[in-house]
């Protein structure tokens, strides 16, 4: 089976984890279903201009080698799609920022209108939560939900080293990203530290081993979005064990269901975030602790089994294009 990816989020050298999400997913797949696969990386970031260019290099792309499926990772990636239609299927998967406003207005706009006319060329459209699904009903036929997996043998509990003195709370994601609210996530903090030593662990530019690492480290996960899809690092925290406070965004409400000292907050209150941390921050430290590894076991949301799941997708969509 010989797969091309076209994404525009893919690990770049000034942003490590840039879609690390897509790259490991694809790697999975390759690892446990033996896929043969090309990614094609629109840098966005680098030059807009790299969005017109790829309509052609695609083409040219498609029309050269023998793929079977085409696989689309953000909506806008697969602009080409409304200048020509590949004769084999295509997959594309929604990462939510294209439907959701995270930029300016105008951005934001132009980027959905031009993704639903991408959809309506698409094959299957893969959705990383409830929203965006009920969000796409016109196209319920095509929609199927399908998070991004994690490895569970890299994400573990491992014991660390940490100053007993304070309480490391983490903050996912780069406080440049508007969408990661770090502005609420520091009024909260400021609130705390009236009573508790507080010190914070930012999840940004770190190498997987780091992201482990620190993991393993912090008292608590406490996530402050206004929009996110299905946030890895939520997984990755549950895979640690590690306690969580979320703002209720993407499908953390289903990923934090049943999960112990873990908690679900409707509101940009900060006043709201306070007794939840305060319930996790006074247990001791030992018992700071979830059953988050089991939950997204239950979930299916291990690599393995999203593997699985993604290849039977590409086998039912080629055998159908076949007859």
């Amino acid at each position: 089976m010989n797969i091309l990816f076209i994404t525009n989020m893919y690990p770049v050298p000034d942003y490590a984890y840039f879609g690390i999400h897509i790259k490991e997913q694809i790697e999975a797949l390759k690892k446990y279903k033996l896929i043969n696969s090309e990614v094609y990386f629109i840098n966005g970031r680098e030059k807009k201009n790299n969005y017109l260019k790829s309509i052609f290099k695609i083409r040219k792309k498609i029309s050269e080698k023998q793929y079977d499926l085409v696989h689309i990772h953000y909506g806008v990636s697969g602009l080409f799609l409304l200048f020509f239609k590949p004769n084999i299927p295509v997959v594309i998967t929604l990462h939510s920022g294209e439907l959701y406003r995270k930029k300016g207005l105008f951005s934001h706009l132009v980027q959905k209108k031009l993704t639903l006319s991408i959809l309506k060329r698409s094959d299957k459209i893969i959705v990383l939560n409830d929203d965006t699904a009920a969000s796409l009903e016109k196209y319920k036929g095509k929609i199927i939900k399908l998070p991004c997996g994690l490895d569970l043998q890299v994400f573990k509990k491992m014991s660390t080293n940490k100053n007993t003195d304070s309480i490391l709370i983490g903050f996912p994601g780069n406080k440049a990203r508007k969408e990661k609210n770090f502005k609420l996530f520091s009024e909260i903090i400021n609130l705390l530290r009236k009573t508790n030593t507080i010190e914070i662990a930012e999840f940004h530019q770190l190498t997987r081993n780091e992201v482990v690492e620190k993991l393993n480290q912090i008292d608590l996960l406490l996530m402050t979005s206004t929009v996110e899809g299905s946030p890895q690092i939520i997984k990755e925290a549950m895979a640690c064990n590690k306690p969580i406070v979320s703002t209720n965004v993407g499908d953390v409400k289903d990923l934090l269901k049943g999960v112990k000292n873990s908690f679900l907050i409707d509101s940009y209150d900060p006043e709201v975030f306070i007794e939840p941390l305060r319930q996790i921050i006074n247990l001791p430290q030992d018992q700071r602790t979830s059953n988050g590894r089991e939950k997204l076991a239950k979930l299916e949301l291990d690599s393995i089994a999203v593997s699985e799941k993604l290849y039977s997708i590409y086998k039912e969509l080629i055998c159908s294009s076949l007859v």
